[in-house]
This record gives C-alpha cells, sequence and structure tokens, in this order.
C-alpha cells in the first residue's frame, strides 16, 4: 500500500505559494504607504494611508499633476510623495509666487497658498527625469525639486504613482 503526503505538507506548500505571491504583487504590483509629514497638504495629511500603484510606470511615463512615490536621492532608505509639475523638456520657474511651466502661468487648484520660498529658476527638465514639488507651499514646508537634496528625480527612483487615499485617521474625528 503506497502512503500519501500528509496534509500539512499540501497546507505548507500553499501558505508558501500566498505568501510569495503577495511578497511579489506588494515589490512590484502595489503597496501600501504612510504619509510622514506636511509637505503634500491640503492634499495628503500626515497619517493617511496611500494605496501605491507600483505597475503604473512600468508602462506609463509620468504626467503632470501625477502625485508619485519616489526613493528619497539623499537616503536610500526614505520615500517621498510629492507632485508632478514638469516633464522632460519643460522650463520651470518660479516667480513672484506662482508656478511658471514653459512661460504659462500653472492653475494649480491643489494648494492653498502662494509659493512662499521665493523665486526659482528657470530650469529646463532634464530627460528621463521630472520635477517635483510637495503641495505644501508654505515657506521650507517641502523639499522637492528646488533643492540640491532632492533635485529632478530620475526616472529610475520612481517606485509608484498614488492612486487613492486608503485611510485617512483625522476622519475618525468625525465618527
Amino acid at each position: 500500500m503506497k502512503k500519501g503526503k500528509p496534509r500539512y505538507v499540501s497546507w505548507l506548500r500553499t501558505v508558501l505559494l500566498a505568501v510569495s505571491f503577495a511578497l511579489v504583487i506588494n515589490q512590484f504590483g502595489v503597496a501600501l504607504s504612510v504619509v510622514n509629514g506636511t509637505s503634500m497638504k491640503p492634499t495628503l495629511e500626515n497619517g493617511d494611508r496611500l494605496l501605491i500603484n507600483k505597475f503604473h510606470f512600468m508602462f506609463n511615463q509620468p504626467e503632470r499633476g501625477n502625485v508619485v512615490t519616489f526613493r528619497d536621492p539623499s537616503n536610500d532608505d526614505r520615500y517621498l510623495v510629492k507632485r508632478v509639475v514638469g516633464i522632460p523638456g519643460d522650463k520651470i520657474k518660479i516667480k513672484n509666487g506662482s508656478l511658471y511651466r514653459n512661460d504659462k502661468l500653472v492653475e494649480e487648484p491643489y494648494i492653498n497658498t502662494e509659493i512662499e520660498d521665493g523665486n526659482y529658476g528657470p530650469v529646463v527638465v532634464k530627460k528621463d527625469s521630472i520635477f517635483v514639488m510637495g503641495d505644501n507651499r508654505h515657506r521650507y514646508a517641502s523639499r522637492d525639486s528646488r533643492y540640491d537634496s532632492v533635485g529632478q528625480v530620475p526616472d529610475s527612483l520612481l517606485e509608484g504613482k498614488v492612486e487613492w487615499i486608503v485611510w485617512r485617521p483625522s476622519l475618525e474625528d468625525f465618527f
């Protein structure tokens, strides 16, 4: 009489496959992330849980207006979340508290103040890079492409596109 494999072997294989699948999806597909800081206020709040689409930039180029996550150029263990305001070839300039792209004023309905950090540029966005800014435009509120520690973000550092706010802790106060 031939003995079959014990039942736990089948269960163990199933659990290992599920865990492996979850790790692959998290590494290359989608991920959850937590906002740490206020550089994207009023769009994103400190503590927001975000769904990040890591597939997006495998098939698409970043577009103006995308909110993206990327590896911090000055700290490999940290990720930043910012808005794309310039793509390759765009000329970016900040003058008198307003953002100009290709010499045209950019309408930014997602911000609630003028840019308080002073004038900047003009600078042309390099090939295979993006120019990002936080939505919080108060003085020194966002470390973004205007500062040497971030600069223009190479496509190779892009992690993914923010798709949704999954959970906002500040909404608990309303329930």
